[in-house]
């Protein structure tokens, strides 16, 4: 039901959308500190603007645009031959970056999507790093398309019960709304959120808590780092505040750090011990440690991931599920992980989730592979669908910008395999963007407090109010929670009984998020809710004992359950053959 009510949305939407698509060229714009070439063949027009070279950023080209209302999405052709190149946008208030791939003829990349409304819009393209020409601007009418639901399936197939639960509560959500997160300030002793996030947010908390692992890096360890118990503050706050916990790893290369002297005085072009996650903070050789299993370096490898497996172990122990994001933004090269390609990247994922899955016998992590980009050979780097739950995107940009081109590329690829998560950057998501553009990510995260000085309390609180929104305060209760009532307890009352059944029987069928019956919180009252109320009844806080017989649903209610499992199974042997 809910696909065919985006379908329905898309056909509405699209039956009202523009249906024209508008060419302007480059060189019949205003030109600042850039200049009309013929010199490359194969450009459009009657020339293309090159002299994007300013490192002050004052070479830009400006075009007035006329389109009518409605979304488009814009495609800037562009010429690259000397490697990568970013630019900076803005269309009409909207502004951005986006990345040039290597291209020595011209071509074409996707800046994003943008809500045009209607009359002359100012288009700029301004020069952000290297050198690139630019042949003409292209929109084309868009139409968001739906974003399709996801299973639950963990790649753990010993995955425990909590961490299943979870799974099924972030792909019950999916699409629909977006978990509030924000990154602490990891290892610091200090409160989580802070008072400045509290001030902005006018008390709303977040939903998830990101933290990093950085200080339990076995080489920052023997110079002296102290974590300050950051694995144990985390699990306190899962526990007490009925929140969720994601993980990430800047990870201290396992040894020949660089370790540039310079005290108190590191310039950015000194790369200290405490720097050493950085590609120019070691000459650790990856490729090579890792086609010797029998050597030093594969087993310092080995040593650093049971290290962080030792304190993953402590959330398993406490029956906090993580969202693991380990080795994350490899694709962009500046850290020592992926610093030597793809290839010797997916092999060191591979060796990683085999070791903490097998060896260290963890079972309550969701795998999330992060990029850092959705561009050129990003898919290169993908360690592949067995050992990746979900897939976040790491963005940092202008705090107008929608996001909507990098949400837009991702989602071509995932759509209907995995969640996407806008999992580290450097700006919050725009509430509106959310709802014109259908941006669906499973959660977002903020890199700390420093990126918060863009916006206002009102800016905060407009998107944390939003109905696609959830703040801490608009979980359901998990299984982790140090005041989660028993499993099959509907109506909180310490004791699993009929009064709950009667709870489950007149929410049967219903789907949604928080729902009080909704006991593996899949986002569905159903027969596996009722199995958990059964195998529960009798029970009573502080006690696990059965004391009474369970009774049976009526009659009515059975044949509700047997046509609910056909309906299933039907849906799954479709989805089967579909494949």
């Amino acid at each position: 039901m809910r696909l065919l009510r985006a379908i329905i949305a898309a056909f509405l939407l699209a039956a009202s959308a523009p249906a024209q698509t508008y060419r302007y060229e480059a060189e019949t714009g205003q030109l600042f500190g850039t200049q009309v070439s013929h010199s490359v063949a194969g450009y459009s027009g009657t020339g293309y603007v090159t002299g994007f070279d300013s490192a002050n950023g004052s070479d830009y080209l400006q075009l007035q645009i006329n389109a009518p209302a409605g979304l488009y999405e814009l495609d800037i052709g562009y010429r690259s031959p000397f490697g990568p190149k970013g630019y900076d946008y803005r269309v009409g208030s909207e502004t951005g970056s986006g990345t040039f791939d290597q291209s020595a003829a011209f071509t074409t990349d996707r800046a994003g999507v943008f809500s045009l409304t209607g009359g002359s819009t100012t288009l700029d393209i301004y020069q952000s790093w290297g050198y690139y020409d630019v042949d003409y601007f292209e929109l084309k009418p868009f139409t968001p398309p739906p974003i399709l639901p996801v299973p639950a399936t963990l790649g753990d197939p010993l995955a425990s019960q909590s961490t299943q639960q979870l799974m099924n509560y972030l792909t019950s959500i999916y699409g629909k709304q977006t978990l509030a997160g924000h990154q602490q300030d990891a290892s610091k002793n200090l409160a989580f959120p802070s008072s400045t996030y509290l001030n902005l947010s006018g008390g709303l908390m977040p939903a998830v808590r990101s933290s990093d692992f950085i200080e339990y890096s076995p080489t920052r360890l023997q110079y002296g780092s102290t974590p300050n118990n950051e694995s144990e503050q985390s699990i306190a706050w899962a526990k007490q505040n009925n929140g969720i916990i994601a993980m990430n790893w800047h990870w201290n290369a396992p040894a020949n750090l660089v370790n540039t002297p310079c005290g108190n005085n590191c310039g950015a072009s000194d790369y200290p011990w405490w720097r050493g996650f950085y590609t120019q903070g070691t000459t650790f050789d990856l490729p090579g440690a890792l086609a010797n299993p029998a050597g030093s370096d594969y087993q310092l490898l080995l040593r650093d991931i049971d290290a962080i497996g030792t304190q993953l172990q402590k959330f398993q122990a406490a029956g906090v599920p993580v969202i693991w994001r380990p080795l994350h933004e490899a694709q962009g090269g500046w850290f020592w992980w992926g610093a030597h390609g793809p290839d010797s990247f997916k092999q060191l994922w591979r060796l990683m989730h085999d070791r903490l899955t097998n060896h260290d016998g963890l079972h309550n992590l969701i795998w999330e592979y992060t990029s850092s980009a959705a561009e050129g050979n990003y898919m290169d780097w993908y360690p592949g669908d067995d050992v990746v739950d979900m897939v976040g995107l790491d963005i940092y940009t202008d705090p107008a910008s929608s996001m909507s081109g990098q949400w837009y590329d991702m989602l071509n690829e995932f759509n209907g395999r995995k969640m996407l998560s806008l999992s580290e950057s450097g700006t919050l998501p725009n509430a509106t963007a959310l709802s014109t553009y259908n941006i669906g990510w499973d959660y977002f995260s903020m890199w700390q407090d420093g990126y918060l000085s863009q916006y206002t309390a009102q800016q905060v609180q407009t998107l944390l109010n939003s109905n696609r929104i959830i703040t801490l305060n608009g979980l359901p209760s998990l299984p982790w929670s140090n005041s989660v009532a028993l499993a099959g307890d509907f109506n909180h009352d310490g004791k699993v009984d009929t009064a709950d059944y009667v709870i489950w029987r007149d929410s049967l069928n219903q789907t949604g998020s928080g729902l009080a019956a909704d006991a593996d919180l899949n986002g569905h009252v159903d027969a596996a809710d009722y199995a958990i109320w059964r195998s529960h009844f009798g029970q009573t806080a502080g006690s696990g004992a059965s004391v009474v017989a369970v009774p049976e649903p009526a009659s009515v209610v059975l044949f509700v359950l047997g046509i609910a499992a056909l309906v299933a199974g039907h849906g799954r042997h479709n989805r089967l053959i579909s494949r």
